[in-house]
Formats: C-alpha cells, sequence, structure tokens
C-alpha cells in the first residue's frame, strides 16, 4: 500500500523518494503552484496538495482518511512556471531542521536551463551578481541585478550543449549556491543568456521567435536533482531525488550535430563573464 495515497497530489505531481524519517520528494509539473497564494482561490488540481495551506507553518493540512488531519509540510518552493524537484516532509522535527540547512545553503540544488546563444564565452565557471528586490504588478517580488547594495547571488554554470543549427539555443547545468528570489532567471538574463519562455527577465522578441513560433509556451527551467543530508536516529541520511529533463527540453533541443550524441564544440558569444577568481568556490 501507497504510504502517501492519502495525500491528494494536484495535477500531474508525482512522487519520487521517501525515506522512513517521513521525508519525501516529488515532481512538480510546470504551471503548478507550490502552494496557494494569500487571499487567492486556485481552480482544483492547480496547487501541488489540495487542502488548506497554513502559510504560518508553511504546511498543508489534508486529512488523513482514517478521521484525523495531518500537516505535510513544504521545505522548498519553485516558481510556478519552474518544474521539478521539490522537498516534503511529514514530520515537525525533521522539517525545521531541513529548512535550516536549506536557509544555510547546505542543500545542493541542480537545473536545467534553455538559454538563448550557442555557446558562452566561458563554458563553465561561476556567476557572482547583486540583486535587489522590488514591487512588479499586483504587488508580485521582481528582483534585479545591481551595482551595489544588494544581497550577493552565486550560481555555478556549466554549459552542456547547443541545439541544432536551427534554433540559437544552449542546455545549461546550473547550481545555485545562494537561493534568492529568482536568481537562475535574473542571473542568466544579467550575463547575455536569458532563459528561454521567461517573461518577465527574458527576451520577448527571442521568446516569440523561438517559442511561441514553434509551439514552445512554458519557461525552460527545471529542477532536476536535489540531495541533502540530515540525521536521523542516530544515522546520517543521505537523501536525494532526480526528475528526469522535461520531453519539452529535448523537443527544442533536437538532435546533436552528426547524431552521434556528442556535444557541438561551443561557440564564443559577447554575452557572460567570469567571475574574480577570488571566489573561493570549487567547480
Amino acid at each position: 500500500m501507497d504510504p502517501l495515497a492519502w495525500i491528494p497530489f494536484g495535477r500531474g505531481v508525482r512522487v519520487l523518494e521517501r525515506h522512513d524519517s517521513g521525508l519525501f520528494a516529488v515532481e512538480k509539473p510546470e504551471g503548478i503552484l507550490a502552494h496557494p497564494n494569500p487571499g487567492e482561490v486556485a481552480e482544483k488540481g492547480e496547487v501541488l496538495i489540495g487542502g488548506n495551506y497554513s502559510m504560518e507553518e508553511e504546511a498543508f493540512h489534508v486529512r488523513d482518511g482514517v478521521g484525523g488531519i495531518r500537516r505535510v509540510y513544504l521545505l522548498n518552493r519553485l516558481d510556478s512556471p519552474t518544474s521539478g524537484v521539490l522537498l516534503l516532509c511529514l514530520d515537525a522535527a525533521i522539517a525545521e531542521h531541513v529548512r535550516a540547512l536549506f536557509a544555510k545553503s547546505q542543500v545542493s540544488k541542480k537545473y536545467l536551463a534553455l538559454v538563448r546563444g550557442r555557446g558562452l564565452r566561458t563554458p563553465r565557471g561561476t556567476w557572482q551578481d547583486q540583486l535587489v528586490k522590488s514591487r512588479g504588478p499586483g504587488n508580485s517580488v521582481r528582483s534585479a541585478a545591481a551595482e551595489s547594495g544588494g544581497v550577493t547571488a552565486v550560481t555555478l554554470y556549466q554549459w552542456e550543449r547547443a541545439a541544432t543549427a536551427a534554433l540559437p539555443l544552449s542546455l545549461l547545468n546550473l547550481e545555485p549556491r545562494t537561493g534568492r528570489t529568482h536568481q537562475l532567471r535574473v542571473q542568466t538574463a544579467q550575463h547575455g543568456h536569458p532563459i528561454l519562455g521567461d517573461r518577465t527577465y527574458g527576451d520577448f522578441e527571442f521568446n516569440k521567435a523561438v517559442g511561441t513560433a514553434r509551439g514552445f509556451k512554458r519557461l525552460f527551467l527545471h529542477a532536476y536533482r536535489t540531495e541533502v543530508s540530515f540525521p536521523w536516529q542516530g544515522e546520517t541520511v543521505k537523501f536525494s531525488a532526480t526528475a528526469p529533463m522535461p520531453p519539452e527540453f529535448a523537443e527544442a533541443l533536437g538532435r546533436d550535430e552528426g547524431g552521434e550524441g556528442k556535444p557541438s564544440k561551443p561557440k564564443p558569444t559577447s554575452g557572460g563573464r567570469q567571475v574574480s577568481p577570488r571566489l573561493r568556490i570549487r567547480l
């Protein structure tokens, strides 16, 4: 019997991994809310889990099927347009501990992104930027790069492959070392490689020409792997979950040139810059 069968997951949400401590990972499709927005009523199935959500507890209150109500703690978030791995927990103490690890940037998070350009000036490196928050339409939160006065955002990046010759796209592997609002979306744009389908920080004309014209309607950002270690019953638990690259990514990338499955060599572009070697971050 599925021990999580009583949880009313939203449209397309699937469990990836679970642990006896109560920690489990799910894959969130793009377009699904991680939790309801305050003061708004979401359509049925369009939120990660159906049921009441407490912003104070950061937990869903769910009927367990045997007459009780249990809390399902949400440990991290993804923007609605972003797909991929989310961690949840049934145990309050474990939830608090893992949240603290997220706050200290001690959880490994890896993303895939399809961005503008067939290559980067430096195929592998680190981005460090100062980001500041502001309010956008409808009082929504926005982030932007600033010369000074913001908070530091650090991301490791690696070019993986270019799309077929017809499309000016590259697949990037991104690993944020800090957890700033919209960090990856802002930094890719700041360094000359906006994410395909990003309607807030991206390139409108690029999205229209490459995305809309070919039927690609989503934001091409996917949290594909999350890893965390935490103590439980006197041992250290190493928990990880992987959500495979969505089929839309493969469709947009097409076949590798030459048809042998080998990535084409990246071509230098005017976008992107290396961070100072003074940064003590191991790549």
